[in-house]
């Protein structure tokens, strides 16, 4: 299941990408209307009433990014995949790929170094991730998604 967030749904293509979803974010009406140029099969998601010029478009409710994910619930609960969570780059939506340790050590704090042994790059913007204490956060978010 793949999306495009309008302007108004940032946060809400962060929290998609960390569940796994491919999840692009559209800052602008510009970069929207690149995507409409170019169909595929892609859902729209937006607050806007109207009309939106995409095959298959999701209108929701809520101004609140975590609210937003539960109106969605129903609809990707059934897609979401334990393995894809936490293995897309948050800010570029790209595919992680896992890093060997000695390539990460100058680009993240001593104490992670030395306290985690599994890290994660992404291969656009060059972030590394790890799973650290956030990733309780994740899993709370998830359970609140899927009751």
């Amino acid at each position: 299941m793949r999306f495009i967030c309008d302007v108004m749904l940032g946060k809400l293509a962060k929290y998609l990408r960390l569940l796994g979803f491919d999840a692009v974010y559209a800052p602008s009406p510009s970069a929207l209307e690149a995507y409409r140029a170019r169909p595929d099969d892609r859902i729209l998601l937006t607050r806007r009433k109207g009309p939106s010029g995409f095959p298959k478009t999701l209108r929701l409710e809520s101004e609140i990014a975590r609210e937003q994910l539960k109106e969605l619930g129903p609809i990707i609960k059934p897609e979401i995949r334990r393995g894809h969570v936490l293995h897309r780059c948050i800010e570029c939506n790209v595919e992680l790929v896992e890093a060997e340790r000695s390539e990460i050590e100058s680009r993240v704090p001593e104490f992670v170094y030395h306290t985690y042994r599994a890290f994660k790059v992404c291969p656009s913007c060059r972030r590394v991730y790890w799973e650290g204490s956030h990733v309780r956060g994740m899993e709370d978010l998830m359970r609140e998604v899927l009751s």
